[in-house]
């Protein structure tokens, strides 16, 4: 895992080289083990390295091939380096290295763009073609990796982090307008490819660029559709040993690496398999890569409804992996803020990223590089709640009666732990929980931007466009975009097998039946894990807390430095009745307020977010 940035100039100017060393200084986090620097002409390509393939100096970047025509800047890990090697080599290509980083730019010399649909991994790269004077720079398929980019008439800049591109003497930090709206009103983040900083966008996942003198182009190279169909009961038992053994594949697949490797451990069965996959490849070939005993690393908390130690441990036990646990304070979460809020760059819609920072920085303690981790799961097989209901509600469109009195009846014995649970308590949990504001309070806490256009989000009502939403708009991108930030901060490569793209393709083409069944959630993966995770654990029907610690932490450690912001005014003053907000954190702390928890976090934060980066809003 690396840092990388450049410039491409569309003048004749030279290349500011101070600018390039600067931009690099502020990405020295991200690969603080080696640094390289490359300027030709009006190009210039910077590199920060963290060793995790080939620890030699040979493996350097920026990387040049022989004739000297290519150069190469590259942030990820190509997890099949090795298969394209071997492909490669049968066509007569020769290497030098062991890196995955040699095999990537052989690639492309090799098939051009053509490359992208052979290489399976998490990247963000940059290519400078001497010869046709031309750079090329393109994204993962899901976007774990990535770039964030500056264009006007003179230059083309891009980074692998925002503050790098403030280095910038002509781009000041202006807050994005719409991108505040939409955070403010709708907790929506990373929804676009604009960010909260003016004229600052991000290359959208699956897209590569071209940048010469002419200009820009982009284009996508990658796309998938989830499958509307709701039932194939005959062949999900052939479907549940194929995930099974994509799921086995994409995690030993990202074992590979020349340093130890770790996993993050929550709990839930996401995690859990990982950590147990991990446990049965151990006695094979991996010992060297995982240690005889795998680490993992997990946060918890001391309120017993949120307590994942029970679950954890099952899988302690079941394993004897090496236990680090974690337990975030809300006093040390306002101790990092600054901190945090430097590596994340933008506003963020929970305190739960403070725990997996947490977690991470335990990670770099304990002297790891590389863990593996199970994002991306609950998007694809609808690990979350609201997806139950979405599956209700496709299922009464399609009148299919006797799938919906199946559905509604297992799900309602999925709720039997809720016996002796006021009803409204419950209702009002998931009011305040869904961060949903009603007309009147849209209309008092936000007069200067109601008129304005409300973001598209493209959703017609059916679940496979829902579960794709959560994938490309609402839920994964913020959440890679955590980790990114979270695990480079503490020098920390991160690793995601549920985003396989075979994975990823192969849960797409099953239908519906095979994410939600009988009241199940994640049904495909619960079934491909029988003899794999803790029984508990793998038909576990997860408890529903009514208070979380942030909504504790806003009502007493945190709430007198709410109330300072709120007196400052700052940003909070271009967009909320400043008047309105204060009355209502007022009934917040004492239980009455008709807003939820995440609104006064995010007003909170947004002002902490453009103190931090001495934003503009004008």
């Amino acid at each position: 895992m690396c840092g990388i940035a450049g410039l491409f100039r569309f003048d004749n100017r030279e290349i500011d080289t101070d600018l390039l060393l600067k931009m690099r200084k502020r990405l020295v986090h991200r690969g603080p083990e080696d640094q390289g620097i490359f300027v030709s002409g009006h190009v210039g390509l910077v590199h920060n390295r963290l060793k995790i393939i080939d620890l030699s100096e040979r493996s350097r970047q920026p990387m040049s091939d022989p004739s000297g025509r290519y150069t190469v800047v590259y942030n990820g890990e190509i997890y099949n380096y090795i298969e394209i090697k071997a492909e490669l080599e049968r066509d007569n290509v020769q290497f030098n290295t062991s890196s995955d980083t040699e095999v990537l730019l052989a690639a492309y010399i090799h098939w051009g763009s053509d490359c992208l649909h052979k290489l399976n991994g998490m990247f963000a790269f940059a290519i400078w073609d001497d010869q046709e004077k031309q750079l090329f720079c393109a994204r993962d398929r899901l976007g774990v990796k990535p770039i964030y980019f500056y264009q006007d008439d003179q230059q083309f800049v891009f980074a692998s982090e925002i503050k790098a591109l403030l280095c910038l003497q002509n781009l000041r930090a202006r807050a994005n307008s719409t991108a505040v709206r939409d955070y403010l009103m709708f907790g929506m983040v990373d929804h676009s490819c604009d960010t909260f900083f003016r004229d600052i966008h991000k290359l959208p996942p699956a897209n590569y660029i071209r940048i010469n003198r002419r200009g820009t182009n982009c284009s996508r190279y990658w796309d998938f559709e989830i499958s509307k169909h709701l039932d194939d009961s005959e062949n999900i038992p052939a479907a549940v040993a194929k995930f099974r053994d994509h799921l086995k594949e994409a995690v030993q697949i990202r074992l590979r690496s020349d340093v130890p490797v770790g996993s993050c451990l929550s709990g839930g069965v996401d995690s859990s398999s990982i950590v147990c996959l991990i446990n049965s490849l151990i006695p094979a070939q991996h010992k060297q890569q995982a240690g005889v005993y795998q680490k993992t690393y997990s946060s918890v908390f001391p309120i017993t409804a949120l307590d994942e130690r029970p679950f954890i441990n099952d899988v302690i036990a079941a394993t004897k992996a090496e236990s680090h646990i974690v337990t975030p304070e809300p006093q040390g979460f306002l101790d990092e803020l600054d901190e945090i809020m430097w590596h994340q760059e933008e506003p963020f819609s929970s305190s739960s990223i403070y725990a997996q920072w947490c977690v991470f920085r335990k990670i770099s303690e304990t002297g790891l590089k590389v863990v593996l981790d199970g994002q991306g799961a609950d998007e694809q097989l609808c690990g979350y709640r609201k997806f139950s209901y979405f599956y209700l509600l496709e299922l009464f469109n399609r009148h299919s009666p006797g799938k919906l009195f199946r559905e509604v009846i297992h799900s309602l014995k999925n709720f039997t732990y809720f016996k002796g649970i006021d009803f409204k308590h419950s209702l009002r949990y998931f009011h305040k929980k869904s961060g949903w504001l009603n007309p009147s309070a849209l209309h008092s806490l936000f007069p200067p931007v109601l008129d304005a256009d409300l973001p598209e989000i493209g959703y017609n009502g059916s679940l496979a466009d829902r579960i794709k939403l959560d994938m490309t708009r609402f839920s994964l991108p913020s959440l890679l975009r955590y980790e990114d930030k979270n695990s480079m901060a503490f020098s920390i490569e991160s690793r995601t097998p549920f985003l396989d793209f075979r994975i990823v393709e192969f849960l797409a083409s099953l239908p519906l039946h095979a994410k939600i069944f009988n009241g199940w959630t994640k049904y495909i993966l619960r079934e491909a894990m029988k003899g794999v995770i803790p029984e508990r654990i793998r038909l576990r029907r997860d408890k529903l807390a009514f208070d979380t610690p942030q909504d504790e932490w806003l009502r007493n450690q945190w709430r007198d430095m709410v109330q300072s912001v709120y007196k400052k005014g700052g940003i909070l003053s271009e967009n909320i009745d400043l008047k309105r907000l204060n009355l209502e954190y007022s009934k917040f702390l004492t239980g009455n307020s008709t807003l939820s928890g995440n609104m006064f976090f995010r007003t909170f934060l947004l002002h902490k977010w453009a103190e931090r980066f001495s934003v503009s809003y004008q």
